[in-house]
């Protein structure tokens, strides 16, 4: 096969595999890797320090679809017109 089509051929699976996991509620560790963009040792080290929604069953790891996308969400940054209004809010209740 040439370079190009072998290219071709692994971006095709790459969008199949993104079509089947938009569909699954319960991911594996190589979909949570793909869903997240984090390797799959970085992943390992979020489970040992237990910073990252799993479970075990057996020697199997799963993962909630729901959990792992509000994970990824759970540390969101205000804008700054959120902040002047939160402060704008805050001195109004204060004086």
């Amino acid at each position: 096969m040439s370079e190009e089509l072998t290219t071709v051929m692994e971006r095709l699976e790459s969008i199949e595999r993104m079509t089947l996991l938009a569909a699954k509620n319960v991911l594996d560790l190589s979909d949570v890797a793909l869903l997240t963009g984090y390797s799959k040792k970085y992943l390992r080290l979020l489970i040992a320090r237990r910073e990252i929604p799993h479970y075990r069953r057996g020697n199997r790891l799963y993962f909630s679809r729901k959990e792992i996308d509000d994970w990824m969400l759970e540390q969101r940054i205000p804008t700054n017109e959120e902040i002047e209004s939160q402060a704008a809010t805050y001195m109004a209740k204060r004086y």
